[in-house]
């Protein structure tokens, strides 16, 4: 088995790639609602949604694939109630916009690493090792 470690930060790695059998499986840790080059958040949920979704997008790039390849999300929302579920949800559309939707499981928290924080995103994707 090939283990690759993509964008290391402060004691963690984003993407992780394993290659087996000639599956390479992308395996992106929790992407939050901050973009990419900036330390400020989305002024609310949907606009960190849809920070967060895209950032899981660009890290699964950053391994050689694409969002149609995630086939696993885990989303975690802070203070989760129903409507904040379905802010999250089209943000979740409108970036990924597949046919096809990944599994996912969506958990509620009383919070994240930064108070200001209020979703974080982590995927799984697979695709054949090129």
């Amino acid at each position: 088995m090939k283990i690759d470690h993509i964008d290391k930060d402060r004691g963690f790695t984003h993407v992780v790639t394993t290659d087996i059998a000639g599956v390479r499986t992308i395996h992106v840790s929790g992407q939050v609602g901050v973009p990419l080059g900036s330390r400020e958040p989305g002024a609310d949920l949907a606009a960190q949604a849809e920070i967060a979704f895209d950032r899981v997008v660009k890290r699964v790039e950053q391994a050689g694939a694409k969002a149609t390849d995630i086939v696993k999300t885990t989303v975690f929302i802070k203070d989760i109630s129903p409507d904040k579920v379905r802010t999250a949800g089209g943000a979740m559309t409108k970036v990924f916009a597949l046919e096809n939707w990944p599994a996912s499981t969506w958990v509620g928290v009383t919070g994240l690493v930064d108070p200001r924080y209020l979703i974080e995103v982590e995927a799984t994707a697979q695709v054949a090792v090129p």
